[in-house]
């Protein structure tokens, strides 16, 4: 029985909120890249609610150049297609805090964006005795040779690894990864990540998602509903919440 009330719970929570690479629109785990890749013709759009935790820390807003600057909870939107069941290629904008037009003498509020795109390959598909593989890159078209650093927010390299497991008709995910952050703020996410994801056999539907960033050890879950909306729903160190939606067309 408690098992059950704890499903229910989960669904719940999904259902009515909605992190990986899910919250740019690409396939993947919550912040964690993995190897899955969506079918070919896909075409996603939709947005997410950050948690200011999961927000890289150079991402705050600063009253004057010397501030630390404070984290601030934020949104995005997205648009992502998979012309082939090989390549996955998105773009990405998260909202911004400052004063409008930069006039200190205005008012705060998420006056400007972060725009950037995304791309994710699958050299190798898996199979019976082997994993899938996968490269990709966030923001890659980013200045490289800015050593400042002040807007390489989401700016990363990674390689990815996936193998699932059936029992009993219940799909087990084991997925690897090493990720490469240029930008010293977003360091604590770096090297080796990985994560396990879980879908049941009564509901195919539905996925649990366990994670480590190399920081955090998140937990969520997300399903489709009538093969067309996507919700995602995460809890990073089982505490701070981040989720969103997106509309999902076979195009």
């Amino acid at each position: 029985m408690n098992k059950w009330c704890v499903f229910l719970y989960l669904f719940m929570f999904c259902c009515l909120t909605g992190y990986s690479q899910e919250y740019i629109g690409t396939s993947g785990l919550i912040h964690v890249p993995s190897a899955e890749m969506l079918p070919a013709g896909i075409a996603r759009i939709g947005g997410f609610f950050l948690n200011k935790e999961f927000m890289p820390d150079k991402m705050a807003f600063r009253e004057n150049p010397s501030d630390e600057g404070v984290k601030y909870h934020t949104f995005n939107h997205f648009l992502s297609i998979a012309p082939f069941s090989w390549i996955e290629i998105a773009y990405t904008c998260t909202f911004e805090k400052g004063h409008k037009n930069n006039d200190k003498n205005k008012p705060v509020g998420y006056y400007y964006k972060d725009r950037f795109f995304s791309v994710k390959l699958c050299p190798l598909k898996e199979g019976k005795y082997y994993p899938a593989i996968a490269i990709g890159a966030n923001d890659p078209l980013r200045h490289y040779n800015d050593h400042s650093n002040d807007y390489k927010y989401f700016m990363n390299f990674y390689v990815a690894a996936s193998k699932h497991f059936l029992m009993h008709g219940n799909e087990f995910g084991v997925h690897l990864a090493y990720r490469y952050y240029p930008s010293i703020y977003n360091r604590k996410w770096q090297g080796v990540v990985g994560g396990m994801t879980y879908r049941p056999s009564f509901a195919h539907n539905l996925r649990g998602i366990v994670e480590y960033t190399g920081n955090d050890i998140n937990i969520g879950v997300d399903c489709y509903l009538w093969k067309l909306l996507f919700l995602q729903a995460c809890l990073q160190n089982g505490k701070d919440f981040s989720g969103g939606i997106m509309l999902q067309v076979q195009l």
